[in-house]
């Protein structure tokens, strides 16, 4: 019997990925942004060149010579793939570019550009994602930029924003995203930045003007039209109960949808079916496949001609859909399968899964963090490496256990790889993951083939509006098994708090564990069994930190206060709660492993010598002072500083937390630094946690 190939010797993009995502790696977490890219690309190119010049250089060496380097060769192309991933990282670092619009806001009093999608409409505001092309200077001249801000501004106006046009916008208000700095938080700045966003303005009439409408054919333009009729057929023949949630299975627009489905969805592990992705445009293929007919056979062009079309329309479905990382996954994966059949070469699964990893790093490093990114390759490979070995455990004559069955495995060995990251990314686990994948997969795919057809209906304008009916039914019937299997006990699992290092753990446990199953090699097991232990090890070492923990939070909630004292395992609210406020609250709790939380009104925080002034109102600052606060926290209740100010002394440090205007807060900062006064504004410097 023919022995299987190796997976690295099938798959040679699989051995140069590694070396890409370590240059990227360390381009992101050692080469800070202040180390320029010109100096960092220089050295870069020169070691990428210098490689490149000596693996080139063996191919004039003789065969046996090439043999006693191969150590060395493999060391150079790993050296080669590093230096491309530090390149290719810094070359799309947006602050590196000279003419950032980060770099000179400052001396900017407006930006020229246009807007790269529609706007996103919410309850009271619009957004949008605006291009900055130019930006005008001070003393009046235009100069070329670059960058990416978020615009927000009303629903009314922001529906007049269409992708290609040219906008001129205030940059008065144009201020850097910053992050809260509430520990647990979602890092919202962060992943911006990943996005090659930094900057956002909230603007109003008059903050805006219209230079110019785009004319002639774009294909911003073109995926935008196609997004408005996609949901103008939604709208028009789906019953409103099942919309918002018929227009994110369609194309992934979530903006109308229920929060509350939305968490329902995720809970229940199925929120992958309204995450346009590889099912769907799996299911388009088919449908192309079917639909267009041509005379392969007599014409063999006809072949290449289909490929195109089918290209063609998969890849302007994932334009429409957001072009996010997971469905530009699937279709730059289905292009790579279809171009193998055509030239009769078929691909293996794990190198076209590679190949399809490599390029789309090359083309944006940044998506290496996208949880789409990571979840869309980890459920395929996971499904390529398990399914193969699960489904043969069981087999059923009757077609239709079969089909259930085939499914089930299918949604086991998804999970199988990307549980670790569902938990180390968002702190939760399904419980019932299998009865709702049994459920919302098929319900799904068919209301996505009937969407589909009920947008082409209505794209030719034929008046029927059956689709989008059945549409709406079979969303109906699967909200309501999703709800229910929701409200069932035990449905989720939440608050889960892993490290980095316990989510790279449980992979070496997972790898190890199966191949200790496949080849019964017991050094594998004895790896898993180590594994399991470190993991656990990190599992009580922080909840041994817990135990010791002993600190003042103050937390940065826009328009709201919150001061928590922690200690171990325990620890006090000193201001009302707010339902508002809750979620990230939360996700402190999880984040410090708290056990026990009260709630208690206090002007005076002590501990030990240490003492924390929370003035009520403005009659309470002097006492305060006069008692020896160490740090005076200032809410919105202060609505001035100039009567107390000389007052304050050296070694004191003023607070002002986000229940003060943001303007006033700034307004305080400069006062105090004229004064010598120490302060913390987190406005600017986010949460502050005062070690005891």
């Amino acid at each position: 019997m023919r022995q299987q190939a190796p997976y690295w010797k099938k798959a040679p993009f699989l051995r140069f990925l590694s070396p890409l995502v370590a240059g990227i790696l360390f381009a992101s977490y050692w080469l800070s942004e202040e180390c320029g890219i010109t100096k960092t690309s220089s050295l870069t190119w020169i070691g990428l060149l210098l490689t490149a010049s000596l693996l080139f250089g063996t191919r004039f060496t003789s065969i046996t010579i090439r043999h006693k380097l191969n150590w060395l060769i493999g060391l150079l192309i790993n050296i080669m793939f590093l230096c491309l991933g530090v390149i290719l990282f810094q070359q799309n670092r947006i602050s590196n570019k000279p003419n950032w619009i980060g770099h000179v806001l400052p001396e900017t009093v407006a930006v020229l550009g246009s807007p790269a999608t529609l706007a996103s409409h919410g309850k009271k505001s619009g957004r949008v994602t605006f291009l900055v092309d130019y930006r005008i200077t001070n003393n009046g001249m235009i100069l070329p930029a670059s960058g990416t801000i978020l615009i927000y501004l009303p629903s009314q106006q922001a529906a007049d924003f269409f992708p290609g046009d040219r906008w001129l916008i205030s940059a008065k208000r144009i201020k850097a995203i910053k992050h809260s700095g509430n520990p647990g938080s979602f890092n919202y700045a962060r992943y911006c930045q990943r996005k090659k966003i930094y900057h956002q303005v909230y603007l109003w009439e008059g903050d805006t003007k219209l230079v110019s409408r785009q004319k002639g054919f774009s294909i911003s333009r073109l995926l935008a039209m196609g997004q408005i009729s996609a949901l103008r057929s939604i709208r028009q023949t789906v019953p409103e109960e099942s919309r918002g949630l018929a227009m994110a299975l369609l194309i992934g627009y979530r903006n109308e949808m229920d929060k509350d489905l939305l968490q329902a969805y995720t809970n229940t592990g199925v929120v992958h079916v309204i995450a346009v992705s590889g099912m769907h445009l799996g299911l388009i293929f088919l449908l192309l496949q079917n639909i267009l007919l041509l005379p392969e056979k007599k014409y063999p062009l006809a072949r290449w001609l289909k490929a195109v079309i089918i290209l063609a329309i998969t890849w302007w479905f994932s334009g429409i859909a957001g072009g996010a990382a997971s469905i530009t996954r699937a279709a730059f994966m289905f292009s790579v399968v279809l171009f193998a059949r055509l030239i009769n070469k078929p691909m293996d699964a794990i190198q076209s899964l590679s190949l399809g990893a490599f390029a789309l790093l090359c083309y944006n490093p940044y998506w290496l963090w996208d949880a789409g990114f990571q979840l869309s390759f980890a459920a395929l490979l996971s499904i390529v490496l398990y399914q193969p070995l699960i489904q043969p455990l069981a087999d059923f004559r009757n077609k239709i256990l079969q089909g259930i069955w085939q499914l089930t495995a299918v949604t086991i060995s998804a999970q199988i790889l990307t549980l670790p990251i569902s938990i180390g990314q968002f702190h939760q686990a399904p419980m019932y993951f299998l009865v709702a994948n049994l459920i919302a997969v098929p319900l799904s795919g068919i209301a996505l083939v009937t969407a589909i057809i009920q947008w082409i209906l209505s794209s030719i304008n034929i008046p029927v509006s059956i689709a989008g009916e059945i549409t709406g039914l079979l969303i109906r019937l699967m909200d309501a098994a999703i709800l229910h299997i929701n409200s069932l006990p035990g449905a989720v699992l939440n608050n889960l708090q892993w490290h980095p290092v316990q989510t790279w753990t449980a992979y070496l446990i997972i790898t190890c564990f199966s191949l200790f199953l496949l080849h019964r090699y017991k050094p594998y097991f004895l790896l898993a069994l180590l594994g399991t232990i470190l993991f656990g090890a990190w599992h009580f070492k922080s909840i041994y930190e817990g135990k010791e923990q002993q600190f003042i939070l103050i937390y940065h909630f826009p328009g709201h206060s919150m001061t928590e004292l922690i200690t171990g395992l325990e620890s006090t609210r000193f201001h009302p709660p707010d339902s508002s406020i809750r979620p990230a609250l939360m996700d402190a709790q999880r984040f410090y492993h708290l056990e026990k939380t009260i709630y208690k009104g206090a002007k005076i925080i002590r501990s030990g010598k240490f003492i924390l002034g929370i003035p009520v109102n403005l009659n309470d600052v002097m006492p305060l002072l006069n008692v020896g606060a160490d740090y005076l926290m200032l809410g919105k209740h202060t609505r001035s500083i100039s009567s107390f100010m000389n007052r304050i002394p050296p070694d004191c440090l003023v607070i002002m937390d986000g229940s003060i205007s943001e303007w006033r807060a700034a307004e305080w900062s400069k006062q105090l630094e004229l004064a010598g006064i120490r302060y913390h504004n987190t406005w600017q410097s986010g949460a502050l946690i005062i070690d005891l």
